[in-house]
């Protein structure tokens, strides 16, 4: 669906309603956000970005490309404590955990201060693309402009969009949160990345 479509299919179902076109571009992002922070599994995998970065010896701290939401991974080479590289990926990078700044924890964790992203205790040695950033793309908010393009959601779900921009904007209403939380369901089963249907070989 085009965002004017998503629009329409709103307006359809509120006539009531006079919500300017600006506000539910508003609270279609919105609701779009929400969903895009609740990845999957499976999604969080395969839908991802990722970028690398130098690493210089006494200081953890790079600059974040994302907000600190949209980070799934983070991957640290270990010539940052060691200086020596390999060239099996298995062996040269190790995926860390998120932490509290400080938090006393064997083995190194990545966290999240003022704007930067961090990685305890700090690199021994400058090492270049010492850090790994894994994250899911960052979409703009939707403007008058972007009504003849997508949603950035996933195509086959944007009705989701628009019973959850129904549902907030008349929380009242049981049947657009129903229609809303069965779709949702449909949604997460279909994106969980597991199979739902096994065969058995009979022989």
């Amino acid at each position: 669906m085009l965002v004017q479509e998503i629009v329409e299919e709103i307006i359809e179902k509120l006539p009531e309603n006079h919500t300017p076109v600006v506000s539910l571009l508003r609270k279609i992002t919105q609701v779009r956000d929400r969903l895009l922070r609740n990845l999957s599994p499976a999604q969080a995998q395969s839908d991802v970005l990722n970028q690398s970065f130098d690493l210089t010896a006494g200081n953890g701290l790079t600059d974040l490309i994302c907000p600190p939401g949209n980070v799934t991974e983070v991957a640290i080479r270990n010539a940052i404590y060691t200086n020596q590289t390999y060239n099996e990926d298995a062996l040269d990078w190790r995926r860390i955990p998120l932490r509290q700044l400080n938090e006393r924890e064997r083995g190194p964790y990545y966290y999240f201060v003022s704007g930067q992203i961090g990685v305890y205790p700090p690199p021994v040695y400058d090492t270049f693309y010492g850090i790994k950033i894994f994250y899911t793309a960052v979409l703009g908010e939707l403007t008058l402009d972007d009504l003849n393009n997508g949603s950035g959601f996933d195509p086959d779900f944007d009705m989701l969009l628009v019973y959850g921009v129904l549902k907030d904007i008349m929380p009242d209403n049981g049947n657009f949160d129903a229609r809303y939380q069965q779709l949702y369901r449909e949604y997460t089963s279909a994106t969980s990345g597991y199979e739902r249907y096994v065969v058995k070989e009979r022989w």
